[in-house]
């Protein structure tokens, strides 16, 4: 197959992927945020009376209240404004009464209370602007407050996630392809630091190797053909212009890696899929990357 034709393969892959599979994390995001929202209106008064009493009894409606000030504010901003590093510590999970982390909640829980209803959308939440504390004739209202702020919300969620689970199926579907070839999962932990840390025809992921420094490959493999170990970077790529900065990062390892006398000159690969142009694939090519197109992932039996 040409590399025309691969490029524009692995860009429809992609975009197929993101389209599929961002969706369902969207929709399952909607469902999710719907019921918090609703946990947050009961226990404060449908908006009404936010309180600490609140958030203490079910701290993730914290969540809901950062997508309830215009503009929303992240985890970490509003962890720092509170003296704290992030608030995902507190809106992740349901505390538990009397635990380590909801007495540290208790200390910041009633700044939290008072920040929401200052900051509140009020254009949003109109029933509070109009000063109607009875929304039970402005039904519409509250779904469109709702659809309004689990959408925000959603859409953000389903971002972050897309992208670590991204990662997860590249190499997911690498580890795949070695087990069909036979290879079996080696039980080495610690810092690969000599070719022979890894048996031959076994493999590892997520594993830390020395070079010139010590840098993390996402998988690392013993070729059963040539006996040497392959040190395979899985890049998925959804807007063009960052392929740049992801083949200077495989370029960059692969010479540190290269340079380490202990690892008997290794192979490098790059798994990749998405957006690439000729010209990165050929400084992947010149810096003696092997490139594996993921959808063409069946190629590994020609390399390993």
């Amino acid at each position: 197959m040409s590399l025309e034709r691969d490029l524009k393969k692995s860009r429809d892959y992609e975009m197929d992927t993101y389209l599929k599979s961002l969706k369902a994390m969207y929709d399952n995001a909607i469902t999710q945020n719907g019921e918090l929202f609703d946990i947050a209106a009961k226990l404060t008064d449908n908006f009404q009376k936010i309180t600490e009493e609140a958030i203490l009894t079910d701290s993730r409606i914290i969540k809901i209240f950062r997508y309830s000030i215009a503009p929303s504010i992240s985890q970490m901003k509003f962890g720092q404004y509170f003296g704290i590093g992030s608030i995902g510590t507190f809106e992740n999970d349901r505390l538990i009464k009397g635990g380590v982390k909801y007495s540290r909640l208790k200390k910041i829980a009633y700044k939290i209370a008072d920040f929401t209803n200052q900051n509140l959308d009020l254009n949003r939440f109109i029933w509070i602007k109009n000063g109607k504390g009875d929304i039970s004739d402005q039904s519409l209202a509250f779904k469109y407050a709702k659809g309004w702020t689990c959408s925000i919300s959603a859409d953000q969620n389903a971002q972050t996630q897309y992208r670590n689970w991204r990662k997860s199926k590249q190499e997911s579907n690498i580890l795949s392809n070695l087990v069909e070839l036979g290879y079996i999962k080696s039980s080495f932990s610690g810092i690969v630091s000599n070719e022979t840390d890894i048996k031959i025809g076994e493999y590892t992921n997520e594993k830390r190797v020395q070079g010139r420094t010590i840098q993390k490959a996402d998988v690392i493999v013993r070729s059963k053909k040539t006996q040497k170990i392959v040190l395979i970077e899985a890049k998925a790529v959804g807007v063009e212009i960052d392929s740049t900065k992801r083949i200077k990062e495989c370029c960059d390892k692969a010479n540190d890696w290269k340079s380490a006398p202990s690892l008997n000159e290794p192979l490098v690969a790059s798994v990749i899929a998405g957006f690439f142009n000729k010209t990165g694939i050929n400084n992947l090519e010149a810096s003696n990357i092997s490139v594996i197109w993921e959808h063409r992932i069946s190629d590994l039996k020609e390399f390993l």
